[in-house]
């Protein structure tokens, strides 16, 4: 876990790659809690820049929604009701694993440290071996859950997903929002295929941006919609070959859609943002992080392994399944290396 000072350099943020982060502007005001049901996607202003963004982000927040303590967001979507409804889809017992497989020669893998200890003690010890290992587990190398606690609000001005204060993260971890939340609850509950990869025909070239009329159109395509307290993963094809240099990602566009289909948790095949930024955004350069985890409180399932998956829907002849993944709890941490599980 990284724990640095306000004053860090950009350079050793997660936007290193791509410059510092942007600053909310001026008028853009304090954010309204949103305290009522989820609006409709037709009530929402259109995004296609960083002003219609900054002019949603009161419609956008789901600040109070839960509550003045709330710390789980979109996850407060998934209810005994919707994981009993998850749990029915297993019916094959097919098992697909989402996680990213990684090993010490992994490209991209940030602060890594890894040491092998073998160890043969004469009888009546035991032999064996253990490892140690140091990491980030953020970054494009690993399949990872990110907590609300992960990023704050331009500049940290407005604090963290419900207003919490930017000084409840310590060098000894976050007092509030960290991942021992999520670790609590689990992200269990039905999960939805949405292959943009295959409803365009070939993958998405990297850069690019997934429009909701995307995401609706694979929807068509299999006959499924993306409903409340579904764990929502968006295929685009191109897999590992993301990077922060040059990745496919969702537009700031479907956030209102996410937010009016009441999704738990978005994931796709790389961190759901588009790089390098698309036209129209030089401040909200990665919305999907810079709104959806500090404004809506969406927890993030970065970087899982989709192609075995649509495979598998395929051959099943369905793109709905059970998934659950457990991130560790770890009090204070920022995310959580993970490996998600699609079950039929």
């Amino acid at each position: 876990m990284d724990c640095d000072s306000e004053k860090k350099s950009p350079g050793l943020s997660r936007q290193g790659y791509l410059g510092s982060a942007a600053a909310l502007v001026s008028g853009a005001g304090k954010v309204a809690a949103a305290t009522a049901p989820a609006a409709q996607a037709s009530t929402l202003p259109s995004i296609a820049n960083d002003e219609d963004l900054e002019r949603a982000l009161p419609a956008l927040s789901n600040w109070g929604r839960w509550g003045a303590d709330d710390q789980l967001g979109t996850l407060n979507f998934i209810s005994a009701n919707t994981l009993l409804a998850a749990a029915a889809l297993i019916r094959t017992g097919r098992v697909v694993p989402l996680g990213r497989e990684f090993s010490t020669a992994t490209p991209e893998l940030r602060n890594f440290d890894y040491r092998m200890v073998r160890y043969q003690d004469a009888l009546p010890e035991e032999a064996g071996c253990y490892d140690i290992v140091g990491m980030t587990c953020h970054g494009f190398a690993v399949t990872h859950v990110d907590a609300l606690c992960h990023i704050f609000t331009p500049e940290g001005r407005q604090g963290m997903y419900n207003g919490y204060s930017v000084h409840d993260v310590t060098p000894g971890g976050a007092l509030r929002l960290g991942i021992e939340h999520v670790g609590a609850v689990g992200i269990v509950g039905r999960g939805v295929l949405l292959d943009v990869a295959e409803a365009k025909g070939v993958p998405l070239p990297l850069g690019s941006a997934i429009m909701p009329e995307d995401l609706e159109a694979a929807e068509r395509l299999h006959g499924v919609q993306a409903g409340e307290g579904d764990i929502l993963f968006v295929r685009k094809g191109a897999g590992s070959r993301n990077t922060y240099r040059s990745g496919t990602g969702l537009h700031a566009a479907c956030l209102p859609w996410l937010r009016e289909r009441r999704v738990a948790v978005p994931s796709s095949d790389s961190d759901s943002d588009a790089h390098l930024p698309i036209p129209g955004f030089k401040r909200w350069t990665e919305p999907m992080h810079m709104v959806a985890i500090p404004y809506m409180g969406m927890t993030l399932l970065d970087h899982t392994e989709l192609d075995d998956l649509a495979a598998a829907c395929a051959a099943e002849g369905r793109w709905t399944i059970f998934v659950t993944a457990a991130p560790w709890r770890f009090k204070g941490a920022t995310g959580s290396a993970v490996n998600p599980l699609a079950m039929f």
